[in-house]
C-alpha cells in the first residue's frame, strides 16, 4: 500500500488525536478505551491489518486483552502458547520490534512460520510499562511485506501513553476490588464468630475470653478453620445455616 501523501498523513494524525482526546474524556470501560485506541492506530497506520494488546498479569503471564479481530487473538493465543515472539520480547524488554517475515525467521522460527500460515507479513509490537513496571504490549501486523516504517514506530508511540495509563486503571481497579473482597470476607467471618462466642458464653456460663479460648482450642483440635466451626455451631443452634454463609461454597 503506498503511504499517503504527508499533507493527508498529517491532518489524519490530528484528527485521529482529537477522537482519542474525546475517548480518553468519556466514561468508558477499560476494554472499551483499549480498542478505540486499536481502531484508531489501524486508521493512523496505513500498513496495519490488524492489532491486539497483550497484558502481563503480576506472574508475568500474558494474555489479550484488546483485539480488533478473532485471528489476531488467535495469533497471540498460539503465540502465548510458543513462550516467545515479537510482542512477548516487546512486552518483557519493553522495547519495540519491527520486522518483515525475512528479518525475523531466524530469531522466531516457529512464531514466522504460524504468521505465514495466518497471511501475516510483517509485524510492529511496542512494549507498554510505567517506570519499571511492565504491562505488556501494543501489537499491530500487516498483510504487506514491508508494511510498516520508522515512522510508524513513532506514530505507534503515541498511543503508548494512554494504552499504558487504561491498562495501570484496570489493574488498581482489580487490587482494590481484592481488597474490598477480603474485607468483607473477613467482616462476614467476624459476624458468625461472634455469633458461636455468644452461644458458647449461653451454654457453658463463661465470658468472652474464654468462649473465644474454647472456641480457639477446639478449631485446633479439629483442624477446622475458626470460621467454619463457629459456622457449624451457629447451624447446630438455630437449625439452618447464618444468613451471610447461605450458599456460600467458600473454604
Amino acid at each position: 500500500m503506498p503511504p499517503a501523501p504527508p499533507g493527508e498523513r498529517y491532518e489524519d494524525l490530528i484528527e485521529v488525536f482529537t477522537v482519542l482526546s474525546r475517548t480518553l474524556a468519556e466514561d468508558e470501560s477499560v476494554h472499551d478505551t483499549l480498542q478505540s485506541i486499536l481502531a484508531l492506530a489501524l486508521r493512523l497506520v496505513p500498513g496495519c491489518s490488524a492489532a491486539s494488546v497483550t497484558v502481563l498479569d503480576e506472574q508475568g503471564k500474558p494474555g489479550t486483552i484488546a483485539a480488533t479481530d478473532e485471528d489476531t487473538r488467535e495469533l497471540d493465543r498460539r503465540q502465548y502458547l510458543l513462550q516467545d515472539g515479537p510482542c512477548l520480547d516487546a512486552a518483557r524488554r519493553q522495547q519495540v520490534n519491527r520486522w518483515s517475515l525475512a528479518e525475523a525467521e531466524q530469531r522466531w522460527p516457529e512464531f514466522t512460520s504460524l504468521a505465514k500460515e495466518l497471511g501475516l507479513r510483517s509485524y510492529l509490537a511496542s512494549g507498554l510499562g510505567v517506570g519499571d513496571q511492565r504491562l505488556g504490549a501494543l501489537n499491530l501486523s500487516s498483510r504487506d511485506t514491508d508494511g510498516f516504517s520508522r515512522l510508524d514506530e513513532g506514530l505507534v508511540s503515541l498511543f503508548i501513553a494512554p494504552a499504558a495509563a487504561a491498562i495501570v486503571t484496570m489493574t488498581r481497579y482489580a487490587r482494590a476490588r481484592d481488597l474490598a473482597d477480603q474485607l468483607n470476607n473477613a467482616l462476614r467471618s467476624r459476624a458468625v464468630i461472634d455469633q458461636a462466642i455468644g452461644i458458647i458464653m449461653a451454654e457453658s456460663n463463661v465470658g468472652a475470653e474464654r468462649a473465644f479460648a474454647v472456641l480457639s482450642r477446639a478449631s485446633n483440635n479439629r483442624r477446622m478453620k475458626l470460621r467454619d466451626l463457629a459456622t457449624e455451631i451457629v447451624t447446630r443452634v438455630s437449625g439452618q445455616a447464618p444468613a451471610e454463609y447461605a450458599g456460600d461454597s467458600q473454604p
